[in-house]
Parts: C-alpha cells; structure tokens; sequence
C-alpha cells in the first residue's frame, strides 16, 4: 500500500489568533462605519437635491413675477393706461359723462 503524505498542520500561536480576532473585528467595524456614513451621505444628497428642485420653482415663480410687475409698472408710466385704467376700475368719468353698469353676462 502506498503510503499517504499527512500535511502537518501548524498550530498558531494564541497571540496571533487574538491579534488576528482583533484585527478582523475592527476592520469590520470600521467597514460598519464608513457604510453608516455613507448611507447617511445618500440620504443628506437626496433631501439637498430635494430642497434645491423646491427653491427652483419658487425662484421661476418669482421671477414670472417680477415679469409681470415690471410689465405693469410700464404700463403705468403710459398715462393714457392710467386714466384708461382708473376710469375702468374705480368708475370715474370725466367732465359731462355719465357712468353706466352693465349686467354681466351669463
């Protein structure tokens, strides 16, 4: 019969598995670390992209806004539009004029 080679197998030292025990749980903890973080990171990127999307279409609106006071404030500095609009809006008339209210349709 032919004879089988035993591999000896080393025994390591007590001292090197708790070193190496160590080692492995702070690399774990600090792989657990850097994922909170990085989660985190996820998390704060996506509310910031959120917020910035909500700040944008208030600053479209104001600026819409801003259009139509600037058309406005154009407008008043015509004073044709002025008397036009005061008579209009308020029912002034000028002198010998008569002033009439109509039903509004239906």
């Amino acid at each position: 019969m032919a004879q089988i080679a035993k591999k000896k197998i080393k025994k390591t030292s007590p001292l090197v598995r708790i070193i190496s025990t160590c080692l492995g749980v702070a690399v774990l903890a600090f792989s657990g670390y850097m994922l909170t973080k990085s989660v985190n990171e996820l998390v704060t990127t996506a509310q910031l992209k959120q917020e910035l999307n909500t700040v944008q279409s208030q600053l479209d609106t104001l600026k819409d806004e801003q259009t139509t006071l600037n058309e406005e404030k154009a407008r008043l500095e015509d004073p044709t539009y002025v008397q036009n609009y005061a008579r209009g809006t308020h029912l002034l008339s000028k002198s010998g004029e008569q002033v009439f209210i109509l039903p509004k349709g239906e």
